[in-house]
């Protein structure tokens, strides 16, 4: 989705107007609106190739961990009047829209099955043409990240809204390898809009790749979800939560 902490309105709206399964079955019917083009996402993919090539190299982490800097790839394609809605003349780059794809990325990194069929270029490529919501105006369905993991054979585990327990997320712990939550960012303004992420257990603890905030270890997948943004003075709201294992030909 639109990601990190930008406000689109200066009105506040809660977020318990819009809850989790809500929310993404709302994105799921855009995305099957429209996506990008193949022909407009096969036009990204050399240059997104070439300037990815230029810049990952350069970074001391194998994660995608700062977003904000990825504006030399593009992801989404142009239509004036959604643009002069939601963009404001604002560039279709990953810096912007791409978070769930990064999600994916960081949680295939962490799982060791990123190769040069999953480069993060091709899989801009690969979402743009079959999982962008609006032709990527509102970056990626959630639901579409769960259809590729299916597809490809990783064994999932998702629960949305009134389901992100303590008990199932302390399953989902147990039970998955890596994992991927979308949240609001502030749960009593839908307009600071939402954010997508991965969160891998580390020897410190619980850590969420991207997450715009200072670093932080959580003692379990349930406080990392809970306790996302604290750090900002919000309160943030998950909307749904997949946890990841490896294809049973992986292990």
């Amino acid at each position: 989705m639109m990601s990190g902490l930008q406000v689109m309105s200066s009105r506040k709206i809660n977020t318990k107007y819009l809850t989790g399964k809500t929310y993404v079955n709302l994105i799921e019917i855009l995305a099957r609106i429209s996506h990008v083009s193949a022909k407009t996402a096969d036009s990204h993919l050399e240059e997104n190739e070439k300037n990815w090539n230029e810049y990952f190299p350069k970074q001391n982490t194998k994660f995608i961990e700062r977003q904000w800097e990825l504006d030399m790839l593009k992801y989404g394609s142009y239509r004036k009047f959604l643009s002069d809605i939601f963009m404001k003349d604002q560039p279709f780059v990953a810096a912007r829209n791409a978070c769930e794809v990064i999600s994916v990325y960081n949680a295939l990194v962490d799982l060791g099955l990123n190769d040069e069929n999953t480069t993060f270029p091709k899989l801009l490529n690969y979402f743009e043409k079959h999982e962008s919501v609006l032709k990527g105006y509102f970056g990626t369905s959630f639901t579409g990240l769960v259809r590729y993991f299916k597809k490809n054979g990783f064994g999932t585990y998702v629960v949305a809204g009134k389901k992100i327990t303590k008990e199932n997320l302390d399953r989902m712990e147990k039970e998955y390898a890596t994992y991927i939550f979308m949240s609001y960012n502030n749960s009593e303004n839908i307009a600071d809009m939402i954010h997508t992420m991965s969160i891998t257990r580390e020897e410190k603890g619980f850590f969420i790749h991207n997450s715009y905030a200072k670093v932080i270890y959580f003692e379990s997948l349930y406080e990392a979800v809970i306790k996302y943004n604290e750090t900002f003075g919000w309160v943030s709201r998950p909307i749904i939560v997949m946890g990841i294992n490896k294809p049973e030909n992986k292990e």
